[in-house]
């Protein structure tokens, strides 16, 4: 669809702002969740997600395996290897994906959680990964986000009550086919970012922080 190039071209753009995150993530937690409880009163949940960054100059077989080791005993699923650092784990409710890289001087590590089910919040999610957190990464990014669907009558007004019921300060706006997306600070200075699109199958609405890191 024409919407993702729009979408990729915003989100790589947001890149250009976001720097590593490094204020108390607790914080972050319970903003995202108030906000996500909100969205998800007035939305029929789709999936929300979290995704986990860093570097390490322990070795990529070390790492894969305490990864490995980890996630498998918070998800039960069918465990598939995608190449030689690089695998997933699924089941009915949730997909993880871990992907491990070098360059001269660090290894590098990615891993994201999608969630199906509404019982789980992102910030669940994200407790599932701080448990690899240690005093051996460097430059730990958390992402956030939550994806929900909402009736037609109520677009057009949903984002301007978001944008107002959390006090969001300086606002950027940018129109997209079928849509369009958004930042904003809360008044603790997390970013959000936000996104309202409309598909053949209905209206959504998307916020993450500090960048919503899924293609939609």
């Amino acid at each position: 669809m024409n919407i993702r190039l729009s979408i990729i071209a915003f989100i790589l753009l947001s890149f250009l702002n976001i720097g590593a995150i490094s204020k108390n993530m607790s914080d972050t937690d319970n903003s995202f969740s108030i906000i996500e409880n909100n969205i998800s009163c007035v939305s029929e949940f789709e999936e929300n997600g979290v995704k986990f960054q860093y570097k390490t100059k322990e070795t990529i077989d070390i790492e894969r395996f305490r990864i490995k080791e980890c996630l498998t005993k918070d998800i039960k699923g069918l465990y598939k290897e995608l190449g030689e650092n690089e695998f997933e784990i699924i089941n009915e409710d949730l997909s993880a994906s871990v992907k491990l890289w070098s360059d001269t001087q660090y290894n590098f590590v990615e891993i994201i959680l999608i969630n199906k089910n509404s019982k789980y919040s992102a910030t669940d999610l994200k407790n599932i990964v701080h448990k690899l957190d240690d005093h051996k990464l460097k430059d730990i990014q958390y992402f956030l986000y939550y994806e929900g669907k909402i009736d037609d009558i109520d677009n057009e007004n949903l984002i301007s009550k978001f944008i107002s019921e959390n006090n969001l300060q300086d606002i950027k706006t940018t129109n997209i086919n079928n849509g369009y997306v958004g930042t904003g600070y809360l008044n603790n200075k997390d970013r959000i970012n936000f996104a309202q699109v409309k598909y053949n199958t209905g209206s959504h609405i998307i916020i993450g922080t500090p960048i919503i890191f899924a293609t939609y």
